[in-house]
């Protein structure tokens, strides 16, 4: 109420609905540097009155003298504070050692700040001499040379430090001999080997894993292995204590050994050659807004067809600019067909800000145009509406009888769903989240669930397969990932594998490059029920594959199965859960979501740091397409 707390809940980011207990306070952090004080809007007064020949600063003084925040006033600290500013690292505890990593960067970044500053208060000087009022002393928060910074920092017992790989033969060079830890890809009985060995003589290592489901699992393994472990809740606020493994979650990419400290340090992407504990970028950035699905006037090219709310398809010429009762405005220009015969097209100037009204013609034939202010617009928009309808009463029908049909209603999630969802090394983006929250709900109905999850490349689909396919597999139900080709079966089979590699689910694949012993013994394993999760292709939907207790069917790319495929899936679906995913869903399948039969869910907000998709088509040289594939390789 105004700057009252009247009350203070805890709620849900997924439903936004308040959680229940009591909460006895919260730290709320200045959320600017400098705060309006009355002391501080009572010298910012003092000064405007003294710099009115500096109209700028003058402005900008008044603003904070009334109390109103302006970008920049931090620059005036030392002009509107009482007292001397502290340098960084006066704010450390005495004793603290500070380290310079790359040095030479540090360096080079401190010159030019310095010097930056500098030149702007000479400027400020020259400009007093010049006639003008002498700029406020504003030198207590100018930048600090390097080496100003690293004298204060030893005079106040603060050791300093710098790690370079180029070293010269001062006495004060401390050398550590650091080694790349072993790259285990995968094989963690030997790594747990390893330690035990280490730790066994006396040894100190540290595990580092990325999420803190991974961190108590990795615990379990290693004490399953006979390796002392330890997990570190609170990070290391200690030295790591030696006989001992200790686990803590951190984001390191690479571990280290150093032979003669007795340490070593490994991180996830040692144990399985991965890259996935590769930290979230900075989270400052905005997310795009969600695309609406207006035209951008500057894709269209001339010739192009589009659909108007209001007037039916029309024909793009060009964008103009004109001026109508003094105001200049562009304008798209739209032809449309003749309204007699013989005469040219009629031509409809449609203003910039009206473009929600025209989308692109997305239909497959070339269309006709339509006449402006005639009945065949309405007349289509009849058709397709009673054509909407004929298809919704057939399909209500359809997936009554499937609603009736009994289905298996999985049950809460278990302790390792949590697990294997706190391992995921990314953020994951709000429709991810209200995604998985759909498909979870689905599943603990007693109905079969029949769900689309839409979304483009990169942008979380195969996440949300994961944790489904984990949930069914908990429940002891077999699950079958049915993609179009074997390299996308390999990259699941790989992405699955890698998730679900320290919790006891077999995982198999199944395509024409699985070798013939390997497809029996995974056929057999689907009809024994050792084989929890299977991922193929078209192989799977062959005879001879019988399931022990098939409970979720996961289609990847729906849209690229024909219809004898689709046909044996329903044959499927009778009974069993599916999820279907798709960057490109048929037309039929946005049809039974529009209508509301089949259930959907979009994800249109991409993930931190997603790179654009490229596509190249023809016309591009070689060297450009080889261009992409290396740069795709430095991302892994």
């Amino acid at each position: 109420w105004g700057d009252e707390v009247a009350e203070i809940r805890a709620f849900g980011v997924a439903d936004q609905r308040s959680l229940p207990g009591d909460i006895d306070g919260i730290i709320a952090t200045p959320c600017r540097e400098l705060l309006l004080t009355d002391d501080v809007r009572a010298r910012a007064a003092a000064l405007a009155a003294e710099h009115q020949a500096d109209a700028q600063l003058a402005e900008m003084l008044d603003k904070l003298a009334q109390g109103i925040p302006n970008e920049g006033m931090e620059a005036l600290i030392p002009a509107l504070c009482p007292g001397e500013m502290r340098l960084l690292t006066d704010e450390m505890p005495r004793g603290a050692h500070i380290l310079l990593v790359d040095p030479e960067k540090i360096r080079a970044r401190a010159h030019d700040l310095v010097r930056t500053g500098q030149e702007f208060l000479e400027a400020s000087w020259m400009a007093a001499a010049g006639g003008g009022r002498s700029p406020i002393d504003l030198g207590a928060s100018a930048y600090r040379a390097l080496a100003d910074v690293a004298t204060h920092a030893r005079e106040t017992d603060r050791p300093w430090w710098t790690l370079s790989q180029l070293t010269s033969e001062d006495a004060d060079v401390l050398r550590l001999d650091l080694r790349p830890a072993e790259a285990y890809r995968g094989d963690l009985p030997k790594a747990f080997a390893d330690l035990r060995g280490h730790v066994a003589t006396g040894g100190t290592a540290v595990l580092v894993v990325p999420g803190a489901g991974t961190a108590h699992r990795a615990v379990e393994q290693l004490r399953e292995a006979d390796v002392p472990a330890v997990l570190a809740e609170h990070g290391l606020t200690e030295p790591a204590e030696p006989s001992l493994v200790t686990v803590v979650r951190g984001r390191i990419e690479d571990g280290f050994i150093a032979p003669e400290l007795g340490f070593v340090v490994l991180t996830e992407t040692d144990l399985t050659g991965g890259r996935g504990g590769t930290s979230t970028r900075d989270m400052r950035r905005s997310l795009p807004s969600r695309r609406r699905n207006s035209v951008d006037p500057l894709a269209l090219r001339p010739g192009d067809h589009v659909v108007h709310e209001q007037h039916g398809i029309g024909r793009y010429v060009e964008m103009v600019q004109r001026t109508v009762a003094g105001a200049t405005r562009e304008y798209l220009v739209l032809d449309y067909a003749p309204s007699k015969r013989g005469h040219p097209a009629d031509r409809l100037f449609v203003p910039t800000d009206q473009l929600d009204e025209i989308s692109r013609y997305v239909g497959g034939e070339l269309p006709t145009l339509n006449k402006l202010g005639g009945s065949d617009w309405k007349n289509t928009k009849a058709k397709a509406k009673k054509a909407v309808k004929q298809i919704a009463a057939e399909l209500v029908q359809l997936y009554a009888a499937r609603q009736s049909a009994p289905g298996h209603a999985f049950g809460p999630d278990t302790p390792w769903q949590s697990e294997l969802e706190d391992a995921f090394p990314f953020a994951e983006t709000p429709d991810q989240l209200a995604a998985i929250d759909e498909v979870k709900a689905d599943m603990r109905k007693p109905v079969p669930m029949d769900r689309v999850i839409c979304g483009d490349v990169g942008y979380g689909k195969t996440e949300i397969a994961v944790r489904a396919a984990f949930k069914a597999a908990q429940d002891g139900k077999q699950v079958a990932v049915l993609v179009p080709t074997t390299l996308l079966a390999q990259q699941h089979l790989n992405t699955f594998g890698e998730r679900m590699q320290s919790f006891p689910i077999t995982v198999k694949g199944l395509s024409r490059f699985t070798d013939k012993l390997e497809s029996e013994q995974t056929i057999a394993g689907l009809a024994d029920g050792s084989v929890d999760i299977v991922i193929g292709t078209h192989r799977l939907l062959q005879t001879g594959v019988r399931w022990k207790d098939l409970g979720l069917v996961i289609v990847d790319e729906e849209q690229r199965f024909g219809v004898e495929h689709k046909e044996h899936i329903k044959a499927l679906r009778t009974h069993v859960d599916v999820l279907t995913m798709s960057a490109t869903p048929i037309p039929r399948t946005l049809e039974m979501s529009l209508a509301g039969i089949r259930e959907m869910s979009t994800i249109l907000t991409p993930p931190e740091e997603r790179h654009p998709i490229l596509t190249y088509v023809g016309g591009y040289e070689d060297k450009q397409v080889s261009a992409a594939i290396r740069r795709e390789l430095l991302r892994d």
